[in-house]
């Protein structure tokens, strides 16, 4: 087994520490109200895990059958879906199977990237129903509440960053199997036997 830490594989583990570390900051969209920052509501994969027990929390979301709670569960599902063929293609690149199974890692390669960037257009589209359930609520005198992006959002855009590079290194770098005329041809019989004959010739 050949260990080999190319620069795509090392460009997966960075996408998917940033994956893992999006995963575990639960702020992804965090709605706030405009007059006072210090108190608000966060959104993520996180939130998903507990919505059940905090349904107060969820009207920006349109409540527990709403858009935007169908929308963080589609989030949390490519997010660890994300992370499991984020790592299988860092995996087998490290271990070498980019020699002989180059077309399924460059697959998993470009599925990540796929995946990451699914992970940020579901985030988009969960705060393009918050935020027009918001602007729906103001007109029924409610607190104006002002949405934005978290910080697990940006981490995830590095992480797709890094996706893409690892992407195109992947696709660029493809290993090629070795030919046997590149080897050099040494003939063990003559590489041998003939040095000793002539010994033997100037010996006689």
């Amino acid at each position: 087994m050949t260990l080999v830490l190319t620069p795509a594989a090392v460009c997966q583990c960075f996408t998917l520490v940033s994956l893992c570390t999006s995963i575990a900051d639960p702020n992804w969209i965090q709605v706030q109200n405009c007059s006072d920052s210090s108190s608000g509501l966060i959104y993520g994969v996180a939130f998903t895990l507990h919505a059940y027990q905090n349904q107060t929390d969820t009207g920006p979301l349109g409540g527990l059958q709403g858009w935007g709670m169908w929308l963080l569960y589609s989030l949390a599902a490519l997010c660890y879906s994300a992370v499991l063929v984020s790592s299988s293609s860092f995996l087998l690149d490290f271990l070498g199977a980019a020699v002989n199974h180059s077309k399924l890692v460059t697959l998993l390669h470009v599925s990540t990237a796929f995946l990451c960037v699914a992970v940020v257009g579901v985030c988009a589209a969960c705060m393009s129903v918050i935020e027009h359930n918001l602007q729906r609520a103001k007109t029924e005198s409610h607190p104006a509440l002002c949405m934005s992006a978290g910080e697990s959002f940006y981490i995830e855009l590095v992480g797709l960053l890094f996706s893409f590079i690892a992407c195109t290194l992947a696709l660029k770098g493809r290993s090629e199997p070795i030919r046997p005329c590149d080897f050099l041809s040494v003939d063990g019989a003559h590489s041998d036997t003939e040095p000793l004959i002539g010994g033997a010739e100037t010996e006689e």
